[in-house]
């Protein structure tokens, strides 16, 4: 078993598809983004894939803390929101909301504990909690010219 105290990088590759997606791809898993406005009916944007990375991460927190305590957790139901707003520095992700819908024959005193710590035990609401900074790296490829070939 892996020590819990060491770090683990997590990885995601993301590459521009046309003008409106781009496909965003961990160890074998892939799914389509949307990087515009006018993105594909069935495509998210980027923002709502943070938000919903913030649900998923709330739920894995239930699952991880009522399993190891035993608890029996039958369904989880999460809706999570935020509102997409400009500033000076461009666009920003505020007033995040998340409700949980827990169904579980448990004592609601036995699983108190768990939904309260729900905003500091998981990695996703961890990193937006603490506004974890940001490297930003970068390199410009110059694209492969067409040798013009004269004819006569």
């Amino acid at each position: 078993m892996a020590d819990s105290a060491q770090p683990t990088i997590i990885t995601v590759h993301s590459q521009r598809l046309d003008a409106l997606t781009a496909e965003a791809q961990a160890r074998t898993w892939k799914t389509v983004l949307a990087i515009t406005g006018q993105q594909p009916v069935d495509a998210p944007k980027s923002t709502e894939a943070l938000v919903a990375a913030l649900a998923t991460c709330v739920i894995s927190g239930i699952q991880r803390e009522s399993t190891a305590a035993g608890l029996q957790v039958d369904d989880v139901r999460v809706s999570a929101s935020g509102t997409r707003v400009m500033n000076g520095n461009g666009p920003l992700l505020t007033n995040l909301k998340v409700d949980v819908l827990v169904t579980s024959p448990e004592p609601e005193e036995k699983l108190h504990p768990i939904l309260e710590a729900l905003d500091h035990n998981g990695t996703v609401t961890n990193t937006l909690k603490l506004g974890q900074s940001i490297e930003i790296h970068y390199q410009i490829v110059a694209a492969a010219e067409e040798k013009m070939q004269s004819i006569g």
